[in-house]
């Protein structure tokens, strides 16, 4: 027997649905990731994932270490939004892409 209320909580956090609110939240504030998981009600586990696939894409940026207020961890603090994206004054010597 299927339980109405967890077929709407899949849908609700489906891969595609966690990504796009980790990225939408993300742009509007910097955060941790845990923050992030907290905030969006989204495992841990999975922010980190998304973290990294977004860094892959290069949409996604560690703007400095800062202790986590959740934790009291160090941790990065990320954002989506260009505007707040560390300046690179460092040339890449190698390039794997």
């Amino acid at each position: 027997m299927i339980n109405p209320s967890s077929n709407s909580l899949r849908s609700k956090h489906s891969k595609d649905n966690e990504l796009n609110a980790v990225k939408e939240f993300l742009s509007n504030c910097k955060a941790t990731a845990t923050e992030v998981s907290v905030a969006l009600n989204i495992y841990r586990p999975n922010v980190c994932r998304w973290k990294r696939r977004l860094e892959k894409q290069g949409h996604l940026a560690v703007i400095k270490k800062v202790k986590c207020p959740i934790t009291k961890h160090p941790a990065a603090l990320l954002t989506t939004n260009p505007d707040y994206f560390p300046i690179q004054s460092q040339l890449k010597l190698f390039s794997y892409e």
